[in-house]
């Protein structure tokens, strides 16, 4: 009898669900990205100011609390299986991608803590520039390695059961 908890048949019940939420995040991180890309030629600080709140609240807050919890549904179901479909062991994919995920997460907290103590919002766009940097290579290897790994695995599970 299988057991409820096991990585292998969450990842099997949610797979569709969890690659579709992969791939929305990652067109809102390309998007987020874009947004970046601007830069007030005059360098007035009201317009650096207009831009970090629009950046901060319309697209980065919700971002990353998305991507938070896709985080976590990752580290419970992916990454496990990963690990063990994978090679490289502590030095491999899936144990970057869980190291990824703690240095956005204190390069977050970082920009969150600049914007509480009134940094200038320079600063703080570089900060949240950071913590995009750090997520879109997290997204980088998943594709490379977890992503055709998985689809391999639901494949193969998907073959044996007919």
């Amino acid at each position: 009898m299988e057991r409820k908890d096991s990585p292998l048949l969450e990842l099997y019940l949610n797979y569709d669900e969890w690659k579709e939420e992969h791939d929305a995040l990652q067109s809102r991180l390309l998007e987020l990205c874009r947004l970046m890309k601007w830069n007030p030629g005059n360098y007035e600080h009201a317009n650096w100011e207009a831009h970090h709140r629009k950046v901060k609240d319309l697209w980065f807050l919700p971002f990353m609390r998305d991507w938070k919890r896709h985080l976590a549904k990752e580290r419970n179901a992916i990454y496990p299986i990963a690990q063990s479909a994978i090679c490289g062991g502590k030095m491999g994919p899936a144990a970057v991608l869980e190291q990824d995920g703690r240095i956005a997460e204190t390069f977050f907290q970082e920009y969150l803590d600049a914007v509480k103590s009134g940094a200038p919002p320079e600063e703080a766009l570089a900060l949240l520039l950071q913590v995009l940097m750090i997520v879109a290579e997290h997204f980088r290897v998943e594709d490379e390695s977890v992503v055709p790994v998985t689809e391999k695995l639901m494949e193969e599970i998907e073959y044996n059961r007919c």
